[in-house]
């Protein structure tokens, strides 16, 4: 079901994150988290993806589509980390 992800997309958002990324605060970032930097080959794939498709909503609801099954596939989610837990007891 594509209605639950957004139908637009703004180039001006992805040309900003993409120049985050190769910026010196976001190499350091990269860095320092994963002990490399960042070739940011998903920013700069989301920035191409926008400058031909950007005008079409069901492209733009299939690319989020596709990163959010990417991201739940290989990346994984807080879910995977954090248990929930039960609620403490009254102890008088």
């Amino acid at each position: 079901m594509l209605s639950e992800y957004p139908c637009t997309m703004s180039c001006m958002e992805a040309f900003d994150q993409l120049v985050a990324c190769y910026s010196v605060g976001g190499q350091f970032r990269s860095y320092y988290r994963y002990g490399e930097f960042n070739p940011c080959q998903k920013q700069l794939s989301k920035f191409k993806f926008c400058l031909g498709n950007s005008k079409n909503p069901i492209k733009v609801q299939e690319w989020y589509k596709e990163q959010a099954e990417y991201n739940s596939k290989f990346r994984g989610s807080s879910n995977a980390i954090w248990n929930e837990r039960e609620p403490a007891t009254n102890v008088e």
